[in-house]
């Protein structure tokens, strides 16, 4: 019984070893190999919420102008949904794991382009940029995506690329992009259902359907 269990406990660091040595591999792959000196001045300023100030207040002001009022509870949810999730990945996640960033891991010092001024001290599992935009995206598809047409795809798209800046400058792991993608497509969606289930899209009723 000992020596099986020893054999299970040697395969799983065995596949741990491969999937961290593949993690490493695809970072090296999209902070090096796949550099462009238009990326290298855009993904800085991509990833950060100031750059994305203009979009938000788009959305707050589409809302309320279309629906007053009635607006308030989705935009209270949009808001939760993303301080919900800020909350599991800062607080819980990554004081749980506490991975420490590919920019600050001293094995990986030569083997890396840092693309803005300073790695940060937080730890690196999950990555909170990717996990709260793809909340925010998940919510907003479930949630007004009829109202975007077939545009609603671009809500994961702009996730997406998002996460991706975050490998591209340096600072986050693919795994780390990948875990919180998954965390904020379920918290999304769960704030989704939530928010449908107490209010039934009822602001939008003079726009979209319960199809939703």
């Amino acid at each position: 019984m000992l020596s099986y269990l020893c054999s299970v406990f040697d395969t799983w660091q065995q596949i741990l070893l491969t999937l961290e040595q593949a993690d490493r591999a695809v970072f090296r792959l999209i902070n090096q190999q796949l550099a462009w000196r238009g990326f290298d001045w855009l993904f800085p300023l991509w990833r950060t919420p100031e750059f994305w100030i203009p979009l938000y207040l788009f959305l707050v002001t589409f809302m309320l102008l279309n629906f007053r009022k009635r607006a308030l509870w989705w935009i209270l949810y949009f808001i939760a949904t993303v301080s919900i999730m800020d909350g599991i990945g800062n607080k819980l996640i990554k004081q749980t794991v506490q991975r420490v960033r590919p920019c600050n891991d001293p094995s990986m010092i030569q083997d890396l382009i840092l693309r803005i001024p300073n790695c940060g001290t937080g730890y690196s599992f999950i990555s909170n940029h990717a996990a709260n935009h793809f909340a925010m995206a998940m919510f907003a598809f479930l949630t007004i995506g009829s109202l975007a047409g077939k545009w609603r795809w671009l809500f994961f798209v702009w996730a997406f690329s998002i996460g991706w800046a975050q490998i591209y400058v340096g600072v986050h792991y693919p795994f780390d992009v990948m875990a919180g993608a998954v965390v904020g497509l379920v918290t999304g969606s769960v704030m989704a259902y939530i928010y449908k289930r107490i209010h039934r899209l009822r602001i939008f009723d003079t726009a979209t359907t319960s199809s939703l």
